[in-house]
């Protein structure tokens, strides 16, 4: 079931207010639809961050497919960055780097009913915030690699999860429990994921022995290494990679990142002046050729 909820265009108030009621009134009719599907999304709110005379903001499509939440952000003027997490749950932070159009299409709608929270943020600090309901009643799970290292797993089922299964390409299987009288959520951490191209399944089995099979492509690479030192007023930064640097980016604080192109180079080192620049919270991430990358923050070095 495709479903476009929200389109994130401003206009003046009429406007807000004859969408809202055309909206209001479509959830009223095709209610009966969402539920009998088992899912549904329901606007909450948004608000709108932008210069006075100035209504033009990022806009943010909603839509879903099964448990997939999809989310589309546009903007004519560039994106700067887009947050997104569910519930109280801590922000998850997408980079824009100006691009004009960002797709997260693969984040997965937990069990029970939830709130995903989406803001996005111009180049020009303009800011939509979005936040829908969701509810899903079977079994989910979520996978998320982590720097190429290894995978964190994310299963949930509102009737309870008994355990949960993993192996990569078709290997052992290692099997994880609730680790708390909660067994409606299971998290693990996979061990290593192989060099190369892997494929991890996870299969989800609830209290009422109903079982769920999810199966990803990952790919397992040794990230970049970064190391960090002063010299008198400079930070020195050295990055070295066995397949190639391709880009480093340093971030202050919530600035806009600088890229650094290292042109595929196996060392790369340079020198950043910080001497006027105190109290200040200092974001490293080196991606090599093959898309691995490490971040490293730290403040006032």
């Amino acid at each position: 079931m495709n479903q476009i909820l929200y389109t994130g265009k401003s206009g003046g108030p009429a406007s807000i207010k004859s969408i809202l009621k055309f909206f209001a009134i479509s959830l009223i009719i095709f209610g009966v639809i969402f539920a009998g599907d088992g899912s549904y999304a329901l606007y909450i709110n948004y608000t709108i961050t932008h210069a006075e005379g100035d209504t033009s903001v990022p806009e943010v499509k909603f839509e879903q497919e099964g448990n997939n939440a999809i989310v589309t952000v546009t903007h004519n003027k560039g994106i700067s960055r887009v947050r997104y997490h569910w519930n109280d749950e801590p922000e998850k932070i997408i980079r824009g780097d100006s691009k004009e159009t960002i797709m997260l299409d693969n984040i997965s709608v937990p069990a029970g009913i939830n709130t995903l929270h989406v803001s996005a943020t111009d180049i020009q600090n303009r800011e939509t915030a979005v936040s829908y309901e969701y509810a899903y009643d079977g079994i989910c799970i979520e996978l998320e690699p982590v720097d190429n290292s290894y995978v964190l797993i994310t299963a949930t089922d509102v009737t309870g999860l008994d355990h949960i299964t993993y192996n990569f390409n078709s290997g052992e299987e290692i099997t994880a429990y609730p680790d708390t009288e909660d067994t409606t959520i299971i998290k693990c951490k996979t061990e290593d994921i192989p060099v190369g191209e892997s494929e991890i399944t996870v299969t989800a089995i609830n209290s009422n022995n109903l079982t769920q099979k999810v199966t990803k492509k990952v790919i397992g690479i040794r990230p970049p290494q970064i190391r960090l030192y002063t010299q008198g007023n400079d930070l020195i930064v050295m990055v070295s990679d066995d397949v190639g640097i391709d880009k480093i980016y340093q971030q202050i604080n919530v600035e806009e990142p600088m890229e650094i192109d290292c042109g595929g180079a196996k060392e790369y080192s340079y020198r950043w002046d910080i001497a006027d620049q105190d109290n200040i919270l200092v974001t490293l991430t080196a991606v090599d050729v093959e898309g691995a990358r490490r971040t490293l923050k730290g403040k006032n070095y």
